[in-house]
């Protein structure tokens, strides 16, 4: 996966910026606009905040195209508690916590906050691009409670691995919040559709095989 990562500097904060991880979420814009203006040249201008202002806004960004770096001795992101999978109607998951993602590279990426695609259309698997848009992907992300095992307190880390031609297979303790904000899921391990067609949203029913899915 080709990386297009800008960095972005001030006195005591710099900021990165993925653009291919990019959906355009707008936590930024709405969050910091005196920062964050995609009128302006650089759209993102780190000086024009309060370093921990810019830090707190940069952790609402829920694909992880924003990050920043601290140059004033004050902490970096925390790492979650707790993992969650929150289901975004209509659109992609957002996976947030102590996050290990096998996307093919090496070594695999490591990150807090990732969103994934479930429509099955993205030119940027395994990440959302907004492809579920235009294919006019439709799912409330609303499902019952199937599972609710107990709730560990520690986070001993997330592993996802996308399977060739099939799910997303999430192993470690976590949680899934469906588009409702109610906790549907809790457990350390399920496949998660990422063609989307199953039957059985947010997870795979092997429909993937069916509809021929490659990724």
């Amino acid at each position: 996966m080709a990386k297009k990562i800008r960095e972005y500097t001030g006195e005591n904060i710099n900021v990165t910026f993925d653009a291919k991880r990019c959906i355009h979420a707008k936590e930024c814009v709405n969050g910091l606009p005196a920062v964050f203006d995609t009128d302006k040249r650089p759209w993102v201008q780190p000086e024009n905040a309060a370093a921990d202002d810019l830090a707190a806004v940069v952790m609402r960004c829920p694909t992880g195209a924003l990050h920043f770096e601290r140059k004033d001795g004050a902490p970096g992101e925390p790492t979650p508690d707790a993992n969650t999978v929150t289901i975004a109607a209509d659109g992609p998951l957002y996976v947030r916590g102590d996050v290990t993602l096998q996307t093919g590279g090496d070594p695999a990426l490591q990150d807090t906050r990732v969103a994934l695609c479930r429509c099955g259309d993205s030119a940027n698997k395994p990440f959302c691009d907004n492809s579920h848009i235009e294919a006019g992907f439709k799912d409330a992300g609303t499902p019952q409670a199937s599972e609710l095992g107990a709730d560990e307190n520690a986070n001993d880390g997330l592993q996802i691995t996308p399977a060739p031609d099939g799910p997303l297979l999430v192993n470690g303790n976590f949680e899934i919040i469906t588009a409702l904000g109610q906790v549907s899921f809790r457990g350390e391990k399920a496949a998660l559709c990422r063609c989307g067609a199953s039957s059985n949203k947010p997870f795979c029913d092997g429909t993937h095989k069916a509809v021929g899915f490659q990724a």
